[in-house]
This record gives structure tokens, C-alpha cells and sequence, in this order.
């Protein structure tokens, strides 16, 4: 015999309860969705990372930029110098809730031999950073030539 009556506590209740969880996950994931969207929009005073995120080339992983480099380490320029404008070269990380975002941010050390090396943080995201990574070849003191690249590392 079939349970054909219409108030019946499971004809009214499944469907309720199919529908809660699917209005609940929905939820979780457009909260998740504007966290990392969220996560993903830098915050800087830096004009080196402000250029470095404006170029044309945004949204490419792995893009070389030699122009800004030119622009922002000239020939000549003192390591004192660069290795100022490297230090003040930061993004603000965001303060996501469900997960917490690793600054990768490195300079080599003042008096190593070599070239100055760096590593800087341009965006935050809960599967990886995107880096801008830079080299300057030094001579005397002074910068002879610079490289900046943009990678995005996963994991």
C-alpha cells in the first residue's frame, strides 16, 4: 500500500531538506569565490610592482619584462639605491578567512658576491603566488644591467 498522503512528513520534508543543501552550497561557494577573487587584488605603494602589475601582459604567467626593468634600475644606478627600492616593493596581503597567504619575499644579502638577486610577491591566492623575480648585474657598486620575470608558482 502507497503512502499517497500529502502531509505526510517525508513528502514534505526531503524535498526541504534536498533543497537546503543545495541553497547551503551555494553559499559556501560564492563566499569562497569572493574570498580568493578578493585575494587576488594587490594593494601596493611600490611604483616598481604597480608597473610590473598594470603591464599589458597582466594576466600572462611566465612573461619577461625588460623595459621596467630599464625604467626602474637604470644603468648606473648605486645597489645602495636598488637595494632601497627593492625593500619598499610590497603588496599587501589580504586577509582571507579560510586560508593564509605566504609571503616569498627575498633579497640577497648586502656584501654577497655577485649579482643581486630577488624575489617579490605580487599577488596572493589560496593555490599559489605570483612572483616578480629580478636579477641586477653589478659592477663597482653600481647596476649594469637588470631582468625582471613574472611567474606564477602553484602549490
Amino acid at each position: 500500500m502507497a503512502n499517497t498522503d500529502p502531509t505526510s512528513l517525508r513528502r514534505v520534508l526531503v524535498p526541504r531538506m534536498v533543497a537546503a543543501a543545495f541553497l547551503g552550497t551555494i553559499a559556501v561557494l560564492a563566499i569562497a569565490s569572493w574570498d580568493v577573487a578578493r585575494g587576488r587584488v594587490p594593494e601596493t605603494e611600490s611604483p616598481l610592482l604597480l608597473d610590473v602589475l598594470n603591464s599589458k601582459e597582466d594576466r600572462t604567467c611566465t612573461r619577461d619584462l625588460p623595459d621596467l626593468a630599464a625604467k626602474h634600475f637604470p644603468k648606473g644606478m648605486a645597489e645602495a639605491e636598488a637595494r632601497t627600492l627593492l625593500g619598499t616593493a610590497r603588496v599587501t596581503p589580504p586577509a582571507p578567512w579560510f586560508w593564509r597567504p605566504k609571503a616569498e619575499d627575498q633579497i640577497s644579502p648586502a656584501g654577497s658576491p655577485g649579482d643581486l638577486s630577488f624575489v617579490r610577491t605580487l599577488r596572493y591566492t589560496p593555490f599559489g603566488n605570483h612572483h616578480v623575480n629580478g636579477a641586477l648585474t653589478l659592477a663597482d657598486g653600481k647596476v649594469t644591467g637588470a631582468r625582471l620575470r613574472v611567474v606564477c608558482a602553484l602549490g
